[in-house]
């Protein structure tokens, strides 16, 4: 008994499956969580050379169910190339960072699952670098 309820409480306590996936122009990206209303991103940007990059998307989990439109976020990185002249805490770690910016995304279709493309940019300047995403599909 008290087998099964440690065994219970390890897969309670452990971080959910990402249920969507997607394959972007810098890496891998997953839904890793949900803040409140806010969705966030992780993308896997150590294949060139980078960590890892968190998008905050505000008002997407909203729209799990119906229409996915246009969002606008913020991202923060572990490391790159610039830093901006403040820092921002990642919400997820907790640990503050000189790298991030904003991004603009738009989903597109109607039907799951989405494939996306938008823009981004370093600090409080206009985001401007392409970014698109592929949904990642089968198993």
């Amino acid at each position: 008994m008290r087998l099964c309820l440690a065994l219970a409480a390890t897969l309670l306590a452990a971080p959910a499956l990402a249920d969507e996936a997607w394959t972007t122009n810098y890496g891998p990206l997953i839904w890793e969580t949900d803040i409140g209303e806010t969705a966030v991103f992780l993308l896997d940007e150590s294949a060139q050379g980078r960590g890892r990059t968190r998008l905050l998307v505000p008002g997407l989990v909203l729209d799990m169910n119906g229409p996915r439109g246009a969002y606008s976020g913020v991202w923060i990185a572990d490391s790159g190339e610039s830093p901006c002249a403040a820092e921002m805490i990642d919400p997820v770690s907790g640990t503050k960072s000189p790298h991030w910016g904003t991004f603009l995304i738009t989903f597109v279709g109607t039907e799951f699952p989405f494939e996306w493309a938008g823009v981004w940019g370093a600090c409080h300047y206009q985001p401007f670098d392409p970014i698109s995403a592929e949904p990642v599909t089968g198993g």
